[in-house]
């Protein structure tokens, strides 16, 4: 079994702003930070991380997703720098502005999860892209007042179907397919 999740991958501009953002944290309020950082080329928003799955219902929701009508060029914007879900979290992640669109999106690719058995359990959805992990649960308060209004933008044109594993040290992200919009 595989276990699998949905994402809106960054193109390279964008993804190379997502690292100066990165690196503008690391040397300001994150200095003396002890964070596990996402690796550069993983960084992703993900749309719904369905869980273990057989070959046969990976197979099952490629078909679902290809019937799926998504928006072209979907836009998407990074507001800010937090904590999720909330701020006693270890995860540092770069919230994105939710639209329509994003919304939308979700919730199609959702119905397709659903019809083959793996319902998400998210009540709202809330996309954002992981930063970092602290690796101590008990972590020093820090504020990110500093980057509350980020602006960074780019328009997404496909959506991946990703593989996670984790290999006893951290965790691999393998792309198995891509739906272009």
């Amino acid at each position: 079994m595989a276990r699998i999740f949905l994402a809106l991958t960054p193109d390279k501009g964008l993804n190379d702003q997502i690292i100066e953002l990165k690196k503008d944290l690391k040397n300001s309020v994150l200095s003396d930070a002890d964070i596990t950082w996402q690796r550069n080329n993983d960084h992703h928003i993900t749309v719904n991380f369905v869980g273990s799955m057989e070959p046969e219902q990976i197979e099952e929701m490629y078909t679902g997703l290809s019937t799926v009508s998504f928006m072209s060029n979907l836009d998407i914007s990074i507001s800010s720098v937090a904590f999720f879900p909330n701020e006693d979290s270890q995860s540092l992640v770069a919230l994105i502005k939710s639209t329509n669109q994003l919304q939308k999106n979700f919730e199609r690719v959702d119905e397709v999860v659903t019809r083959i058995g793996f319902g998400s359990s998210l009540k709202k959805y809330r996309p954002h892209m992981t930063l970092g992990r602290f690796k101590v649960k008990k972590r020093p308060a820090y504020s990110f007042e500093e980057f509350d209004e980020i602006n960074l933008s780019s328009k997404i044109k496909c959506l991946d179907v990703y593989e996670s594993e984790f290999d006893g040290t951290k965790t691999n992200y393998s792309l198995l397919k891509t739906f272009e919009f």
